[in-house]
């Protein structure tokens, strides 16, 4: 791709290479994730049968148990997850687009100019992930952090999608919103598992949950 967004996301050969794509999002994502599992194993190994589980925020809704196996799947699930985000959220922004007047190009052409445009904020989730699943961290910082790499992606996503499809930027403001707000619910509903607090939800009183 050119080093100028507006020109790269202009050229879109069809039929298109979904396999490019997808490699380019997984060499983002999960290499560093190989490294988490990893790393999760050997302190699963490590860890007695039935040590304390740290209450955190989530647990007011949600089993302390029952959130910790839902973690580890949802985390397991991740290669699986980064081909379904791929398509769900192109094909969410083309229906955007057929919505509010129709598109240029093929739905493959807005699921690669969306695909391209969530790869730095999937790196910077890879990133959050090591403090989140190894460390404490707060949801404030979390929720933060990911709204600022969901905003710029937003923004990329607008460029692509109105490049390729030549429409406004205006208009692919409109189409990507609904894309985004998918990204960030679906990723901050995973976090949320492992966030030790949660803005606005009181912490359990007791620091452990004793299984």
């Amino acid at each position: 791709m050119s080093l100028t967004p507006w020109r790269a996301f202009a050229k879109c050969p069809e039929p298109v290479d979904h396999g490019r794509v997808l490699r380019f999002l997984a060499t983002l994502r999960l290499p560093l994730w190989v490294v988490l599992m990893g790393w999760l194993l050997v302190i699963e190994l490590r860890t007695p049968g039935f040590a304390a589980i740290e209450h955190r925020s989530v647990h007011t809704f949600v089993d302390a148990q029952l959130a910790r196996v839902l973690s580890a799947w949802l985390l397991i699930m991740v290669p699986v997850g980064l081909p379904l985000l791929y398509f769900s959220a192109g094909l969410l922004a083309h229906v955007g687009i057929g919505l509010t007047g129709g598109a240029g190009r093929s739905p493959g052409a807005t699921m690669r100019a969306v695909g391209f445009a969530l790869g730095p904020a999937l790196l910077a989730v890879t990133l959050l992930d090591l403090p989140l699943h190894l460390g404490a961290l707060e949801g404030t910082v979390y929720f933060t952090a990911l709204g600022i790499v969901t905003v710029l992606s937003w923004a990329l996503a607008a460029i692509g999608v109105g490049r390729t499809h030549r429409i406004s930027l205006f208009r692919g403001v409109l189409v990507t919103i609904l894309p985004m707000v998918t990204f960030f619910a679906v990723t901050s509903g995973r976090a949320a598992l492992d966030l030790r607090s949660l803005p606005g939800v009181p912490a359990p009183q007791s620091p452990y949950y004793i299984p």
